[in-house]
C-alpha cells in the first residue's frame, strides 16, 4: 500500500501535501508541520469494497449511572466540574509553567487516594521523587497506600497499565512528555501528542478510568498541540494567573457532563490551592486611598461577578511615537478607546503615554470594562481623584455611544454588596433595580466623564 506524509496545522488541523510558512485554512503563521501518521492512498485499492455492518445499540438500554459524578470530596472542585469526576472521562488542564497545575493535581491525587481509591500518578515531566516532596508538602503525613507512580513516557505502556490497574484516577503530568514510538518527531510536537491522547483516551474509555491529561499553553495562551485535542478530550481546563500573585481562576472551556460556564477562583499557597470565599473584597483590600487614575468595574467569570481595580497612568511621551502598554486589557482595544475619546470626548492623547493595568494579574477581557478604562484615562489625563465608592461599566462604540452589557443586575449587585454608592452605567430599556446605590445611566462616554466632572464641555 503506497502512503505518504502529510502536513497538518495545529491550529485548524487542517491537511496539507506540502509545508507552509502559514495556514492556508486559518490563516495562522508557523502552525503546519508533518504529520508522522502514514495516510493511505485511496486508490490503492480499497476504495469500493463492502465491510461488515457496525454493531446497533439503543439508547434506552444504556446504563445512565455510568455518566454520573463521582464526588471527589474537595468541594470547590466538585462544584467546578458539576459534582465531580466522571469515571472514564478525560480532563485536560491547561496553563503556563508554573502557575500551579502540579500543585492542583497533586491536591486531587491526594483526596482520592484517602478515600481508598486508587491513584495512578504518571510522572513524566518530573521525577518521583520530586512528584513525592510535593505531595508530602501538601499532604503533612503519611502519603497514602493507594496513590502510586508510574516513571514512564510511553504511551502504550501508559495505556496497558491503565487497562491492567483500573485505578480510579490517572494524572499525567505532562502530555508533552509522552510519545508514540510508532510516530515519528520529538516528545510535544503536535502528531505526538494527538497520537498519545488519542491512545490514553481509548484506555480510559475501555475501562472506565478518570484520566487528566496536563498540558502546558503556547504564547498566545493555547493549550499547547493541536485544536483536535480539545475536541477529543470531555474537559478543557485553563488555569491563569499572574506567576508574581497568589490569585488563580481556574474556568471551565468545556465540559460533557455538566456546565461550562464555572469558574473558580483560587490562593495558591504552601497548603495547595485553597477557594478564595470572597474575591471581591480581597482584590479590594489594598486600594490607594487619594489617587488619579484608578476605579473599580464588574468583570463577570463564569458564573461569578468579580470586582477588580483598573489603573492608568498618563504621561508626557519621551519619544516621537507615544506608548501604550497594558496588562489585563487588549493593547488594541485600549488604542481603540484612546482614539473614541479623542474624536469624540475632545481628550486628545497624541503626545502623551498610557499605561493600564487590572491589579491582582486577572484579566478585564469583556468589552463591559471599556468605560471604566476610559474613565480612568481621563482622570489620571486630568489628575482628577475618582471617589472610592464609584464604580463603572459598559461598552464603548466607536460613536462615543455606550451599550448595555450582559448580567448588568449581577454586576450592580455586587457593587452593592461592596458598598459602592455610585455606579456610572450605560442607560437600557430595563435598568437594574438597586435599593442601595445611585445609578447614573448616560448614553455617551462624554456624558459619563461630564458625570463625574472630569471633562468639561468645550
Amino acid at each position: 500500500m503506497k502512503s505518504s506524509s502529510v502536513f497538518v496545522c495545529s491550529k485548524c488541523d487542517g491537511q496539507f501535501t506540502k509545508w507552509s510558512g502559514q495556514c492556508s485554512e486559518c490563516g495562522a503563521w508557523g502552525t503546519v508541520h508533518e504529520d508522522g501518521a502514514a495516510v493511505a492512498n485511496p486508490s490503492s485499492g480499497t476504495r469500493g469494497k463492502a465491510k461488515p455492518a457496525g454493531k446497533v445499540g439503543s439508547f434506552a438500554a444504556l446504563d445512565e449511572t455510568l455518566a454520573v459524578p463521582v464526588p471527589t470530596k474537595l468541594l470547590w472542585w466538585d462544584e467546578l466540574l458539576s459534582g465531580g469526576i466522571v469515571n472514564g472521562s478525560v480532563t485536560l488542564l491547561g496553563g503556563e509553567p508554573g502557575i500551579g497545575k502540579s500543585t492542583l493535581t497533586a491536591q486531587l491525587a491526594i483526596q482520592i487516594a484517602r478515600q481508598n481509591r486508587p491513584v495512578l500518578y504518571v510522572t513524566g515531566e518530573e521525577s518521583p521523587s520530586q512528584v513525592g516532596s510535593r505531595l508530602k508538602r501538601l499532604v503533612g503525613a503519611t502519603i497514602p497506600e493507594t496513590l502510586s507512580f508510574l516513571d514512564e513516557t510511553d504511551a502504550l505502556t501508559i495505556a496497558a497499565t491503565i487497562r491492567a490497574q483500573k485505578p480510579a484516577l490517572t494524572i499525567v503530568d505532562s502530555i508533552q512528555s509522552v510519545r508514540m514510538p510508532e510516530v515519528t518527531g520529538e516528545p510535544g510536537n503536535p502528531t505526538q501528542i494527538k497520537a498519545s491522547s488519542a491512545i490514553l483516551n481509548e484506555a480510559a474509555k475501555d475501562v472506565g478510568a478518570s484520566v487528566i491529561l496536563v498540558g502546558q499553553v503556547n504564547k498566545d495562551g493555547d493549550i499547547a498541540g493541536p485544536r483536535l485535542l480539545e475536541h477529543l478530550v470531555d474537559t478543557v481546563l485553563m488555569m491563569e494567573g499572574d506567576r508574581g500573585q497568589s490569585h488563580r481562576l481556574l474556568r471551565v472551556f468545556k465540559h460533557r457532563f455538566g456546565s461550562a460556564d464555572e469558574t473558580a477562583i483560587l490562593d495558591l499557597s504552601e497548603r495547595g490551592l485553597e477557594p478564595i470565599l470572597d474575591p471581591s473584597a480581597a482584590l479590594l483590600s489594598h486600594r490607594p486611598a487619594k489617587a488619579s487614575g484608578t476605579i473599580v468595574t464588574p468583570i463577570v467569570e463564569g458564573n461569578k461577578t468579580l470586582l477588580v481595580e483598573l489603573q492608568a497612568l498618563v504621561t508626557a511621551a519621551g519619544y516621537g511615537t507615544p506608548l501604550r502598554r497594558t496588562s489585563g486589557i487588549d493593547t488594541n482595544r485600549a488604542s481603540l478607546l484612546l482614539a473614541v475619546m479623542a474624536r469624540r470626548v475632545g481628550a486628545s492623547f497624541g503626545d502623551q503615554d498610557v499605561f493600564a493595568n487590572v491589579i491582582g494579574g486577572f484579566s478585564a477581557a469583556e468589552n463591559a470594562s471599556d468605560l471604566a478604562f476610559c474613565l480612568a484615562a481621563i482622570s489620571a489625563k486630568q489628575d482628577q481623584i475618582i471617589d472610592q465608592s464609584v464604580a463603572a461599566f459598559g461598552e464603548v462604540g466607536l460613536a462615543g455611544e455606550l451599550r448595555p452589557v450582559s448580567r448588568m443586575d449581577m454586576r450592580v449587585r455586587e457593587l452593592e454588596r461592596l458598598g459602592f454608592l455610585t455606579i456610572i452605567l450605560p442607560k437600557s430599556a430595563k435598568l437594574p433595580k438597586t435599593t442601595k446605590a445611585k445609578l447614573v445611566p448616560c448614553s455617551t462616554v462624554r456624558e459619563a466623564c461630564e458625570s463625574l466632572g472630569l471633562f468639561k464641555v468645550r
